[in-house]
């Protein structure tokens, strides 16, 4: 008996089917792949996601200054000074200084025993922070004091703000109080700014903020005003050093950022503060005098 082997050709709607699903698999794969390389082309710095309402701004308000305006009359009256016109930060609308004002505010009540002095005069600064916190933009619980200068006639109180995640840079986010052995009140410095959300993590990374700075040319002049230039060409010459919060004046408003602070050079040096959202350069500054 002989056999032979029949090879069936398949009909034409089998041949349809294999077909179609062969397209619809390569079409998945291609939308896949399409994805992952779009996916890994996107730099992390160019996410509409991360740029979303990025940098949150303050704004100058009408009721903010009202407001400040209405403290400022009701501290003066408090004291018995005669009412001036306050100086205040624009925008943010907090005490730049007691020009105009032509009496001493005498914070300190009484005279402290021998040997109390300095705890009186801080004690009295507390309270007046307090008191007035509402012209000074301030929690007293969110503020700390890191220097304290004395002079033969004066304390020079230095407080920093500390209700951000990180610190603040830049020349924001101090107060400075200065006072008369007596108590009185001397000058008022106020660069504290209000709270608003910030991003918390970096969508920059550390040695990308460095590489950044690398390679940067600083211009500067000499002691004798000519222009010199100088290059960063060594890693070694670039410290990263820290997260910061970092307040840029734009108009009618103040941008806040989240910041990599940078300092670039070695005998001369400049901080260089990019920007850890965008990747952008925010300022910079000459950290030496010529």
């Amino acid at each position: 008996m002989e056999y032979s082997i029949i090879r069936l050709a398949p009909d034409m709607s089998t041949r349809r089917a294999v077909f179609s699903a062969r397209m619809i698999l390569v079409t998945v794969n291609y939308l896949i792949a399409a994805v992952l390389l779009a996916g890994s082309a996107v730099p992390p710095q160019a996410s509409n996601v991360s740029r979303k309402n990025y940098p949150p701004v303050i704004k100058d308000s009408v009721d903010r200054r009202s407001k400040a305006e209405r403290e400022w009359r009701r501290m003066l009256d408090a004291y018995g000074i005669a009412q001036t016109p306050p100086d205040f930060y624009p925008i943010t609308n907090t005490p730049r200084s007691l020009l105009g004002v032509a009496d001493a505010i005498q914070i300190l009540n009484y005279k402290p025993d021998p040997g109390d002095e300095s705890l009186a005069l801080r004690e009295a600064v507390k309270g007046f922070v307090d008191r007035w916190r509402d012209l000074l933009g301030v929690d007293p619980a969110t503020i700390s004091l890191i220097n304290a200068d004395e002079s033969s006639d004066t304390k020079r109180l230095t407080f920093r703000q500390s209700n951000y995640a990180y610190p603040i840079g830049g020349n924001f986010g101090e107060m400075v109080i200065v006072l008369s052995k007596s108590g009185a009140l001397m000058q008022l410095d106020d660069r504290f700014v209000p709270l608003v959300d910030v991003p918390l993590k970096p969508v920059i990374e550390r040695d990308i903020a460095g590489k950044k700075v690398a390679g940067k040319t600083f211009t500067y002049s000499d002691i004798a005003g000519r222009e010199q230039r100088t290059q960063i060409n060594s890693p070694g010459e670039v410290n990263v050093k820290r997260l910061v919060i970092l307040p840029i004046v734009k108009s009618d408003a103040v941008e806040i950022h989240l910041a990599w602070e940078v300092i670039a050079g070695t005998s001369l040096s400049w901080t260089v503060f990019v920007d850890a959202i965008t990747g952008d350069e925010l300022k910079v500054v000459q950290n030496f005098n010529t």
